[in-house]
């Protein structure tokens, strides 16, 4: 059957091939025609490489194997060949028959490929925001997440990460700011082509590049996913040639940065905080572990051949964390493929990847307590030092006891699989068909012993539970791609189709009293506790959403001097309302490439310079399943007249059949630059992003609804901003060198409107600290306020009995009065902003003979943080409880209590050495080791900030609520990293 495909289908290119040549012949006369093979400096065949008779319409392309056949009209006829990252070449034909001709590949970044949706791109040829990042240009060291070592590198991503020594803790991510009150702010994740991906499904040493679309004219092909922008993550594939052996491994090791300033034992009773219980402990330091420890082992292997290339990758981590209960342990392989078939005719491709976790958590609250908690109490029972001392009171428990006297954690399973077939039906013409899974199983395990406070004080012997989840993730995409070249008019088609469907499911059990704790949670049914009537202990669940779409793009390229770029998406979602089920995504952009002026063609200075301008339509949908739809919900158990136990269900919220997408439109314009023969390049945006029809449950009045809240689209939000990238070779010896890059970024966001002619929102007020004295929320929402906007009180200072005054009406000079007893709601005000609007790295890279070392610095600027740490813990009227020695110093003259005033907001801004890496290349005299790196790294090297707490950068600063600095800080380190990189 194979035989037969390829007869068919071979007959009709060979007519095409027939029919050019006929159609060459009457343009040029007879001719003569010309054969001939194109390859890259190491050999390897390059398919669809454009060549063109210069000063003619007249052209063709190499195959999938390189090869190419056209009729010239004389020996002095020149080829103009092009292909996407490497130089363009101009080749004389002369008497030749058979031409052999090799491309270099671009050192520039302006000739760079990038990776776009469905697709790639040359840098130079661009017309949108998108910025890639090469894994030689990652950070080095061990991450929680791929995401982490991009930090920094790309203006206007804000990567936030508050608890990054917790291996088990993911990343925040936010593109261009804030944008939505309950549709999400993250971004899609696309890994390999297959949107929606999980990114802990990679290991860091997988991955090629990690590109972000920025602008929604580059987001706009992903439809109501695309937003709050793309990370389009590019993972290794294998290469042609010798079989290649790499192996990388590191090892680190974490220590504290910062460590909270609270009283010792003999200044709490100095103080009389509280009474003596006669022994001295250091809570934070007994949460601690000092021997904590990580590695990485990682190995690959690849090679291949002209029609079979395949890579294969392993890896094995581990990390004991700072803590005395976080661990985490994974391993996974990842494999792929590349093979052709009928002579290039037939092209298949796949991924394959299967990663296991076994993680076991902690708990931040325990950091909270060993601030607060008298330094005087033992961890150990006095009475029965096998035992913990279970300690009694609100909010007030032993945090070793906690973290030890339990199990919590969970084994992860990730897995990939993805298929690609690609028929290359003429040299520039060819269709691909994606058939991809993936997935995800979860067994969270739950078990607290006899010894755990909770056991103790409830006289129970053990509670357990299990819950297991799963998601599945099919994806179905048919692609087709089409480009031709007429005189100077480059045009390429894309048109596709992409089905997805995303399976949820999961159940839980749990039990208590059991006999021992000998099965923890191996053995359920033994538990007593829910062997009494009414009692049930479980419960189950799945939902499934589909997504369809129909998408498609237009690039044009003049003469490369006028870019002009096309989108649209159309895509359906079975989450919105049955009136809103479907919508149109469109996008355009343009590209003017100035330097080609006549004035600038010979200048030394502008080597490149490019303006750009696009407008997209993007859509936001990150918010529950069925939100649309009339559902029933429970309302408990309840006795029948049967005395039986029943479940009963009534209506559990007001159906939306008009909920649609958030809508996003936004424009931009950049422009691309290289100077001084390419030593200077960068780019400089900016945009400006309004989402509409923004998603918020709003309140409605009962008896026109059945409940007091509906989930609708109404409000307008708006994010501006300017994000400037720059690149300077500043040595390019034969010894050393030297680059340094900058990239920076001001961004503000701001609630526009949140009411139409049906619905009114006025504001909403959001975070409420915590108790015991909960002094209300920190947050308010308000139209023509900056999202993430402090209300509170304006500081006046205290009074002789040292309670805190505050300005009256909130307006500074106008009547002071004392906030606990005078304060209302009229006084409070907009006091401060939690999200920074600036953000500057600089990153220093020098080699010098085998030696490198870089250095990596950033910052953040212009932002508040709520120093809770102060507030609940700098203050003398926080009785029976230890405080920080601020108390006593900057806080001195204050002995009320804590109210949400300015006084304890402080600058965010920081600037520090977040990264600097030293590595040794030794060279060798033998063909069996191709290359060894040694490095040592230091992560979060120093700090230069105002703020009090202990690190800027442990506060979040993504979503709603930035700047909230928590009172659960997870410790701050500083992590030393010494690695290998082997390859033979």
């Amino acid at each position: 059957m194979l035989n037969r495909f390829s007869k068919h289908f071979g007959k009709k290119v060979a007519a095409l091939a027939t029919l050019s040549m006929f159609i060459c012949t009457l343009a040029f006369g007879q001719g003569r025609p010309v054969t001939g093979s194109i390859t890259d400096s190491t050999g390897a065949a390059l398919p669809n490489v454009s060549l063109r008779i210069k000063g003619t319409t007249s052209g063709t392309f190499t195959g999938t194997d390189g090869k190419f056949k056209l009729n010239v009209p004389g020996n002095d006829a020149v080829l103009v060949v092009t292909y996407v990252g490497y130089h363009d070449k101009e080749v004389t034909v002369g008497d030749a028959a058979d031409l052999k001709i090799v491309l270099q590949q671009s050192v520039s970044q302006l000739t760079d490929v990038v990776v776009v949706g469905y697709g790639t791109v040359q840098k130079k040829n661009l017309t949108n925001a998108v910025t890639t990042v090469n894994n030689k240009d990652f950070l080095q060291g061990g991450f929680n997440s791929p995401l982490q070592q991009i930090e920094g590198k790309v203006a206007g991503v804000t990567i936030s990460n508050p608890a990054s020594a917790d291996p088990n803790r993911g990343t925040d991510v936010q593109i261009r700011g804030a944008s939505s009150l309950d549709a999400g702010n993250g971004p899609l994740i696309v890994i390999d082509g297959m949107p929606g991906g999980d990114l802990r499904n990679i290991a860091q040493q997988d991955i090629e590049s990690i590109s972000v679309l920025k602008d929604a004219a580059a987001a706009a092909i992903y439809g109501s996913r695309g937003a709050n922008g793309v990370v389009l993550v590019q993972t290794k594939s294998g290469k042609k040639g010798a079989v290649a052996v790499t192996y990388d491994s590191y090892v680190e090791h974490d220590v504290v940065a910062a460590k909270p300033e609270i009283l010792s034992a003999d200044e709490f009773l100095a103080h009389q905080r509280d009474a003596d219980q006669g022994a001295r402990t250091n809570w934070y330091d007994e949460l601690i572990r000092k021997n904590n420890f990580g590695q990485n082992q990682y190995l690959t292997v690849s090679g291949g051949n002209e029609n079979t290339i395949f890579r294969l990758s392993g890896n094995y981590r581990s990390k004991t964390a700072i803590d005395i209960a976080t661990e985490r342990k994974e391993y996974g392989y990842r494999a792929n493929f590349q093979q052709r078939a009928l002579n290039g005719l037939l092209e298949f491709t796949g991924n394959l990847s299967q990663r296991i976790a076994k993680e076991e958590y902690t708990n931040y609250d325990a950091f909270k307590q060993a601030i607060k908690l008298n330094p005087t109490l033992p961890v150990m029972n006095p009475n029965n030092p096998r035992e913990y001392n279970t300690l009694q009171g609100y909010d007030t428990w032993n945090p070793v006891q906690d973290l030890l006297a339990r199990e919590n954690g969970a084994d992860q399973n990730y897995s990939i699989i993805d298929i690609t077939t690609k028929l290359n039906i003429l040299p520039n013409l060819s269709s691909e068909l994606k058939l991809a899974r993936q997935g995800h199983e979860m067994l969270r395990r739950e078990y607290y012993t006899s010894k755990s406070a909770e056991s103790i004080q409830n006289n129970r012997t053990g509670r357990a539970r299990l819950q297991n989840e799963k998601w599945q993730d099919y994806t179905l995409e048919w692609i087709n791609n089409y480009n031709t070249r007429i005189n100077k008019h480059d045009i390429a088609v894309m048109g596709g189709y992409s089905y997805q469907e995303f399976n949820t499911q999961g159940n839980w059990a749990e039990n208590m009293d059991f006999l021992s704790d000998a099965f923890w949670y191996n053995n359920l049914d033994a538990g007593a506790w829910n062997k009494e009537d009414g009692r049930l202990g479980m419960d189950s669940w799945k939902s499934k959403e589909k997504l369809i779409a129909f998408l498609g793009r237009v690039n044009y390229n003049f003469d490369n001097t006028y870019f002009l770029t096309a989108s649209f998406r159309y895509e359906g979602n079975t989450k919105f309302g049955k009136n809103n089920k479907w919508g149109m995504f469109p996008a355009v952009s343009a590209a003017w490439r100035i330097s080609n002026l006549p004035a600038l063609s010979n200048s030394r200075v502008i080597n490149d310079l490019k303006l750009r301008a696009s407008y997209g339509v993007t859509g936001r949908s990150g918010f529950d399943r069925y939100t649309s739809l009339a559902k029933y919900a429970p309302y408990g158990m309840y006795l029948d007249d049967n005395n039986e136990w029943i479940r009963v269900y009534g209506p559990g919220n007001n159906f939306n059949p008009n909920l649609q997408w958030e809508r996003a439109v936004a424009y931009n314009i950049g422009l691309d630059f290289s100077l001084l023969d390419n030593k200077l390049s960068g780019s400089l945006d900016v945009f400006d992003r309004r989402s509409k029809d923004m998603l918020a449950n709003y309140e409605v009045p009962v008896g026109a609804y059945l409940h007091t809240e509906m989930f609708v689209n109404v409000g307008t939000t708006s994010s501006k901003g300017i994000e400037l990238t720059a690149n300077w070779k500043v040595v390019n010896g034969k010894d050393f060198t030297y680059n340094t890059n900058i990239t920076g970024s001001y961004i503000k966001a701001k609630l526009v409107t949140w009411s139409n002619n049906e619905f009114q929102g006025n504001y909403r007020d959001l975070q409420d600290l915590p108790s015991p004295g909960n002094p209300g929320k920190a947050y308010r929402l308000e139209p023509g306020t900056e999202l993430g906007s402090f209300f509170g009180y304006k500081y006046a200072g205290v009074n002789d009995n040292g309670e805190i005054l505050i300005w009256k009406d909130g307006i500074v000079g106008k009547e002071q009065i004392v906030a606990s007893s005078q304060g209302s709601e009229k006084d409070r005000t907009y006091i401060g902003h939690g999200a920074p609007r600036y953000e500057l790295a600089w990153g220093n890279s020098l080699a010098y003979k085998n030696f490198d070392l870089t250095l990596f610095f950033r910052g953040r600027f212009d932002y508040d943080i709520l120093n809770l740490y102060q507030m609940y813990y700098g203050l003398q009227a926080e009785s029976g409880i230890n405080l920080l020695k601020d108390a006593y110093a900057r806080n001195g003259h204050i002995k009320s209590g804590k109210v949400i005033t300015d006084y304890f907001l402080e600058k965010g801004d920081y600037f520090k050495l977040d990264n600097i890496t030293l590595g040794w290349s030794p060279k060798f005299n033998t063909n069996f080791i191709k290359n060894l790196r040694l490095y040592g790294s230091v992560r979060n090297v120093f700090t230069l900030t105002g703020f009090s707490g202990l690190d800027p950068t442990t506060v979040g600063i993504t979503g709603l609520t930035p700047g909230y600095g928590s009172l659960s800080v997870y410790p701050v380190t500083r992590t030393f990293t010494l690695g290998a990189q082997l390859t033979l």
